[in-house]
């Protein structure tokens, strides 16, 4: 078996999925928290994420795979596991840009930039720092938790790790392309950046004013691809709150559609651009529809990969590294094999999933739980838009019987 065949990818999905479902069933905190996550129309985001997640873990492990047989960190060669990483960072930002400019639209533009920010530091911060100490565990292991730099050169060092990813994490305490351990942070730089400006794009929710900031996300987008994600993700918030197409793209035969526009992605060299954007904004607007794909997304174990999706997000590299170092000691990686190295892989997969149940429950809900009922803090925004969506369309249908009230909605702020 090649290394790059996507057989492993399908078979680990499938462990993981089913990692997840033993969760649930085992666990009540999981079982009660899936049970009051809502089936509505922007219900399989929750189911989505977990996906997303796996994606971009099967781009590291097909990274680490090369720096151990080749000696560099690069998963290029492999474009299939090289697009699951990207796709799963595009559609991440898809989210954040749908979400974020769904509450634009529902505050008329005048968002609480204070509760704004603060939802974020309790979302973001805790486990982004756990995760930090986590990789700073694993370089004191590798250095013998002894000094091997000056103390001003480890601060400078650990200030770039501490930063979200906006400067180079690089080596700490003499332990070389430390980056290997950890090396999703500077998809939370993007991130910062977007919730930083959104208050000041809010003054562009009106009609004309929201096409000409799309001009604008499009001539940035020439230079940095990966931010059109975010200008995908708002315009499906505006297209499901016109309801133009809440009754059709829900229907499940026709969840081949997106299916296919994801697939479509996999044949193009980057998932970051103008049209693998709009292939995915294909997808992403079936999926925020509430299409399930064949009951992919709508599952227990997609529900509870999906509420783990951040952990998983950011400590798949750490137990990859780990787990990886471990097998190259015993025996040289590049003298297992491919189907050796997937095994290895899926194990780390697995682990991954489970560790992130973990610090789930233990650091980020607590976080999550001091302004969310329990059971719902994974939902809270998308339970948000559905709530606000099924009023407006209760208070329209009444006041004009025989209409689609969705569809006579134009006028931006509300949903």
């Amino acid at each position: 078996m090649d290394v790059s065949s996507p057989w492993p990818f399908f078979v680990i999905n499938v462990a993981c999925l089913a990692t997840g479902w033993i969760i649930v069933a085992r666990s009540r905190f999981y079982r009660q928290h899936v049970q009051g996550l809502r089936q509505g129309r922007t219900g399989m985001l929750d189911g989505l994420r977990g996906w997303l997640a796996l994606g971009v873990f099967f781009q590291h492990a097909m990274t680490h795979w090369f720096l151990h047989t080749q000696g560099k960190w690069d998963a290029a060669a492999s474009p299939f596991y090289e697009l699951a990483g990207e796709i799963g960072v595009s559609l991440f930002f898809m989210i954040t840009g749908f979400l974020f400019w769904t509450r634009v639209l529902q505050s008329g533009g005048k968002l609480d930039a204070r509760a704004l920010y603060l939802s974020r530091v309790r979302r973001i911060v805790p486990m982004y720092l756990v995760s930090v100490f986590m990789v700073l565990a694993v370089v004191g292991t590798m250095s013998g938790f002894s000094l091997r730099v000056g103390l001003p050169e480890l601060a400078r060092e650990l200030r770039a790790w501490f930063s979200f990813g906006f400067m180079y994490a690089g080596g700490v305490n003499g332990v070389q392309n430390a980056h290997y351990i950890e090396a999703v942070y500077w998809t939370l730089a993007y991130e910062w950046v977007f919730y930083l400006a959104l208050p000041f794009l809010g003054l562009f929710v009106r009609p004309l004013a929201f096409i000409a900031l799309l001009g604008v996300f499009g001539l940035y987008g020439l230079r940095e691809p990966v931010t059109l994600s975010f200008a995908f993700g708002a315009v499906a918030a505006v297209v499901l709150r016109t309801g133009a197409l809440a009754e059709l793209l829900p229907r499940s035969w026709l969840g081949l559609v997106p299916l296919a526009c994801l697939a479509a992605v996999f044949a193009l060299p980057s998932a970051f651009g103008f049209a693998p954007g709009a292939l995915l904004f294909v997808f992403f607007v079936f999926v925020v529809h509430g299409n399930s794909l064949f009951g992919l997304l709508a599952s227990a174990g997609a529900r509870l990969l999906g509420t783990v999706s951040y952990s998983i997000y950011l400590v798949h590299c750490i137990v990859l590294f780990v787990v990886m170092r471990i097998v190259d000691a015993h025996g040289p990686i590049a003298t297992i094999g491919p189907l050796g190295y997937w095994f290895f892989a899926g194990l780390a997969g697995v682990l991954a999933v489970l560790v992130s149940a973990i610090t789930y429950r233990y650091v980020e809900h607590p976080f999550l739980a001091t302004s969310v009922a329990p059971g719902r803090q994974a939902a809270a925004q998308v339970v948000e838009i559905r709530d606000a969506l099924d009023r407006s369309e209760t208070a329209r249908s009444a006041a004009a019987p025989g209409r689609s009230s969705l569809l006579e909605d134009g006028a931006p702020g509300r949903i």
